[in-house]
């Protein structure tokens, strides 16, 4: 019988942008070659880690994107067979977020970053993997308990055999606001994880995905975290430092997974 091992990897500055967002390039660049350099970009890290730059989906998140609405928590099981474009980075899937099965090896599924955490939660007995973007806007509208749910749902997974990577992103210590944050809404998600010290308020993003993902029955102990803190290291991309004028380079990260046959 087969087998087959999930990788999980990042993007950073080192590889180059991994975004169409025109903000993100110089301002007299066309359409065309933010194209090129984005396959550029793709087919670079495909090189590094064996798989078809083409083969990389993410969902459609429709507080990232425009125009795009489905019920929180919807989720898409990949099947190659559904997608229509020979890039796959140009399938729209409307969605939060996007599962994968070992039976499709070497197609990634991920989500493009610039601080905020995305989270890879895989069903290590059956082999399945669901990712999501989960933002502040996405936690606080239960993103990250709604991608064990999917597995749930859709796997029918024993929550004791779910591992979890949440990846690099802004850490506490770095995302600070000047007032209560307005996308706060969820006064039960946040109540724990904005902290009020001298008129600084401190959002610990990390905090609050863990606290989802345990209350859903993922085991403390299955919970990897990466230590990378994007506004603080050099090598990524970080909007927030962006914001404040203090970085030069404006893009995305990416972080992704897919299956490798062993």
């Amino acid at each position: 019988m087969d087998k087959y091992k999930l990788i999980i990897f990042e993007t950073n500055k080192k590889e180059g942008c991994m975004s169409l967002a025109k903000h993100l390039y110089p301002p007299n660049i066309t359409e065309e070659e933010i194209k090129k350099r984005l396959e550029l970009v793709k087919n670079r890290i495909g090189k590094k880690y064996d798989f078809d730059g083409n083969h990389i989906l993410q969902p459609s998140q429709k507080d990232v994107e425009k125009n795009i609405n489905y019920p929180d928590g919807a989720y898409i099981k990949v099947d190659p067979k559904k997608l229509t474009k020979e890039d796959y980075w140009y399938e729209k899937l409307p969605c939060d977020i996007l599962l994968i099965t070992k039976e499709y090896p070497n197609i990634v599924i991920g989500h493009r970053m610039a601080d905020c955490p995305v989270i890879i939660a895989e069903d290590v007995e059956k082999q399945v993997t669901a990712v999501s973007h989960c933002g502040a806007s996405q936690i606080n509208r239960l993103v990250p308990s709604y991608t064990i749910k999917a597995l749930l749902e859709s796997e029918n997974s024993n929550p004791k055999n779910i591992h979890v990577y949440i990846g690099s992103c802004i850490k506490k210590e770095s995302y600070q606001y000047d007032k209560y944050p307005k996308w706060a809404t969820n006064q039960e998600i946040w109540k724990e994880c904005i902290s009020n010290k001298n008129n600084t308020y401190y959002i610990d993003l990390i905090k609050a995905i863990k606290n989802q993902l345990i209350q859903v029955g993922i085991l403390n102990s299955n919970i990897k975290i990466s230590p990378i803190d994007t506004y603080v290291n050099q090598e990524y991309y970080s909007h927030v430092k962006y914001i404040k004028g203090e970085e030069k380079d404006r893009g995305q990260n990416f972080v992704g997974c897919f299956y490798r046959k062993v």
